[in-house]
């Protein structure tokens, strides 16, 4: 397997990730799942069930965002849609700049949780391996959220190749709600809760990480995303919302 570049894969996974927040409220025992994540294959069509309601994200089935990407010099429009949902995880297709990749989320009691199950992001960068949910904790963006709550989370990935060749990757990141702020985009004017963390992403030769304030409006999603790389580099991205679609 040729060497996968961190820098290579967080660039084009900050263009067609959707930038999100952890659970406010940690699980009085938090649960590290070691077995894989839900794949596409797993769901049903159906609407969502109690586990994956939340209010910062409408799982719903066709609901669509578009929003305005900017990456060092790159500009771009991108569109996420959720495509499909189970009682206990959902699927979303992101497109932008030129392509196309489905991550998938899992539902808990606390909120829902962001994976790369199905190769996520990182497939775009490396079509050549198989990517593996190995462990993941917390959840990304919770049911409830209080200014002030702080918390963290973290999950491990594998990318193999047919020759049994692979290397291992983690994400982690820390995170502080901060409050209910006023927030313009294209879409319109909100009242928006700030969520600022700090995000690693950790290879087995390089470490690098991002500095995120995103806004998130209860029955819409999220309306705006800036960060700065803080090591490994001095990268820049921001996304603000254009159009959006629940049905």
């Amino acid at each position: 397997m040729k060497s996968i570049q961190l820098n290579a894969l967080i660039t084009v996974g900050l263009v067609l990730t959707i930038s999100a927040c952890q659970s406010a409220q940690q699980p009085s025992q938090e649960q590290a799942q070691a077995s894989a994540a839900p794949s596409a294959q797993a769901l049903s069509n159906q609407s969502s069930g109690a586990l994956c309601d939340n209010p910062y994200i409408p799982v719903v089935e066709s609901a669509t965002w578009t929003s305005n990407v900017s990456f060092g010099q790159l500009s771009t429009a991108q569109e996420d849609t959720i495509t499909d949902v189970g009682t206990d995880a959902f699927l979303v297709e992101t497109k932008a700049a030129g392509t196309s990749v489905v991550v998938t989320w899992t539902c808990t009691a606390d909120g829902v949780l962001w994976l790369q199950t199905d190769g996520g992001m990182f497939s775009a960068v490396s079509q050549d391996a198989t990517w593996s949910t190995n462990s993941f904790s917390g959840v990304t963006i919770p049911k409830e959220i209080q200014p002030g709550d702080t918390w963290s989370s973290s999950q491990e990935m594998t990318a193999s190749d047919a020759n049994g060749n692979s290397q291992t990757f983690t994400i982690n990141a820390n995170y502080q709600a901060v409050g209910i702020e006023s927030v313009s985009v294209p879409a319109g004017t909100f009242d928006a809760m700030r969520i600022d963390f700090v995000m690693t992403f950790t290879g087995a030769d390089a470490e690098s990480s991002f500095e995120f304030s995103d806004w998130f409006v209860e029955n819409v999603g999220l309306v705006k995303s800036a960060a700065q790389q803080i090591t490994g580099g001095s990268l820049s991205f921001s996304q603000e919302l254009a159009s959006y679609s629940i049905p």
